[in-house]
This record gives structure tokens, C-alpha cells and sequence, in this order.
């Protein structure tokens, strides 16, 4: 009896876990394939501002002079992702970026991983 009871512990578990995942936010993976000249800077404008949309380097490009996200005023509080790379450098490199839009007040409601392949030639 008891071995029944466990057994159906663990089943109303496993079915509240896998009730709980649909509403679960879901990772999205958007890529962007850029060619670029080593002296030349690139810019994505990621088109969100509302005030609880944000973005974050979730990987860090290895290759760059500069690879910042930017909000405010000049970018019309839009988020836009900026890249340089390094001076000299051809090769490939590329920068993750995870989103966050839909919010509603408290938060987002959409997860979403931008991967940003740069192939930076002379």
C-alpha cells in the first residue's frame, strides 16, 4: 500500500512539473550572419523600449574592440547592440545576446537568444 501511495506521489509531481513548463518562458534562437571589414563597426537595433524589455550579453564576442548594448538618448531608448572588432583581425566571432519583451509591469513574458555571427574580413 504504501508503494502505491509513493508511486502516486511521484506521478502528481512529474504531472504538476510538466503543467508547470508550458507556461514556462521558452528560449527562442534568432541568428544574424554579418560580413564585415575589420575597420568597419556594426550596429543592431534589437526595435524594443518599452520599460520592462532589456537585453543582456548572455557570451561575449572574443574579437572585439567594442561590443556593448546601448540605451538612451541616442538610441531613442531603443536597445541597440554595438560591435568593433579588433584592429587587424579577420576570422570569425560572434556575441549571444539574450532578450526580454511582453512584459506586463513585472516582467517579460518572451525570451529570446539573438546569436550574432560576424566573419570580419581585411
Amino acid at each position: 500500500m504504501k508503494k502505491i501511495l509513493k508511486l502516486s506521489f511521484i506521478a502528481i509531481c512529474l504531472l504538476s512539473l510538466t503543467n508547470c513548463n508550458k507556461e514556462e518562458i521558452e528560449n527562442v534562437v534568432s541568428k544574424v550572419d554579418v560580413t564585415i571589414n575589420n575597420f568597419d563597426d556594426y550596429e543592431l537595433d534589437l526595435m524594443f523600449s518599452g520599460d520592462e524589455e532589456g537585453a543582456t550579453i548572455k557570451t561575449q564576442a572574443q574579437h572585439f574592440q567594442k561590443s556593448e548594448l546601448i540605451r538612451d538618448s541616442s538610441t531613442n531608448w531603443s536597445v541597440v547592440y554595438k560591435y568593433e572588432p579588433l584592429p587587424n583581425y579577420a576570422g570569425m566571432d560572434f556575441v549571444e545576446i539574450e532578450t526580454c519583451t511582453g512584459g506586463e509591469s513585472t516582467g517579460c513574458s518572451n525570451v529570446e537568444i539573438v546569436r550574432i555571427n560576424f566573419t570580419i574580413t581585411n
